[in-house]
């Protein structure tokens, strides 16, 4: 016959834990730099002042007996001094040959004194054409042309307005949950001893 000893007998289920975990999200946004850009013209001036060709042809004129009034009034002017110098100097010998008579030894002093004015009396003035050479007869004067230009620059105009990031966080959660519960029977076997087996 079969003995069963009294026993305990035990039934144990173990405890489950659930675990979620959920990312936290971060996001960054840079919005763009606001840029205004201006450049002004720049400024240029110009001063400029034209050549000056000055000639002088006068003296080529003068040349051909053309001359101006003016030029012709000085030409006078001194003519008339020359003759009035030769004048006087012609009475001062006059007298000096009246002075002395005796020494022209018998001839005819007032014939000759006529003569001799007679040849000075001629009407007109003797003008001179010029000699002057035909490489000098033209003169020239030359002023050159001037040219300054002037540049005023504009420095940029330049706006920017900056933007400030925008930003958002979500954080991250875990869910911790029991999965299945623990537990733990106990019950006796044995107590009782059946000899019939």
């Amino acid at each position: 016959m079969a003995k069963i000893l009294p026993h305990v007998e035990m039934r144990q289920v173990f405890g489950r834990i659930s675990v979620s975990t959920q990312n936290a999200t971060q996001t960054i946004r840079q919005p763009k730099a606001g840029q205004s850009i201006q450049q002004p013209k720049a400024e240029m001036t110009i001063d400029r002042e034209s050549a000056h060709v000055q000639i002088d042809q006068s003296a080529g004129w003068h040349n051909l007996d053309l001359k101006s009034a003016r030029i012709r009034i000085a030409e006078a002017a001194d003519a008339g001094k020359q003759a009035v110098l030769e004048g006087i100097a012609r009475h001062s010998q006059e007298g000096d040959e009246l002075l002395h008579i005796e020494r022209n030894k018998g001839r005819n002093l007032f014939a000759k004194q006529a003569a001799d004015r007679v040849n000075a009396a001629v009407i007109g003035t003797r003008y001179s054409t010029g000699d002057t050479p035909a490489s000098q007869a033209v003169s020239y004067d030359v002023i050159p042309a001037t040219l300054q230009v002037n540049w005023r620059t504009q420095a940029p105009i330049i706006q920017a307005t900056i933007n400030a990031p925008e930003y958002s966080y979500q954080p991250g959660r875990v869910n911790i949950s029991m999965e299945q519960y623990p537990s733990l029977d106990i019950w006796p076997v044995g107590i009782f001893i059946d000899e019939k087996g």
